[in-house]
């Protein structure tokens, strides 16, 4: 997994979704993100598992389209009518969107601190 440096390294976004049957969706929801190249790969299984579900790996080239691409997810799933939840993965960070958090309160005291302490490390 890549990140972004000063050198103007791409960093990569590994998301994955509880509900596999919204991974289409969600990958032709982000597509409109400019700057975003949206893949879908085979996931990795953990240990003792047999097989894991797709992922997307998003590729960007600056913080500003990672923070576009994360504060696209809450609007994907507010518009989902099951109960799903999206987790970004870049490096050692991960931030989950559920319905619960993706509300503009929850949002703003739970995700977006971690966001922008992501985004700082950039």
């Amino acid at each position: 997994m890549t990140t972004e440096h000063a050198s103007g390294q791409q960093r990569t976004i590994a998301l994955t979704v509880s509900d596999p049957a919204e991974l289409r969706s969600l990958r032709e929801h982000l597509r409109r993100v400019p700057g975003a190249q949206v893949l879908q790969v085979p996931g990795r299984p953990g240990p003792g598992e047999q097989g894991a579900w797709d992922i997307l790996e998003v590729l960007v080239g600056s913080s500003s389209v990672v923070a576009v691409v994360i504060k696209a997810l809450p609007d994907f799933v507010k518009s989902r009518r099951s109960d799903i939840t999206v987790t970004a993965t870049s490096g050692e960070r991960s931030i989950t969107i559920s319905k619960t958090n993706a509300a503009d309160d929850a949002w703003a005291a739970e995700v977006k601190p971690a966001l922008d302490e992501w985004l700082g490390d950039a």
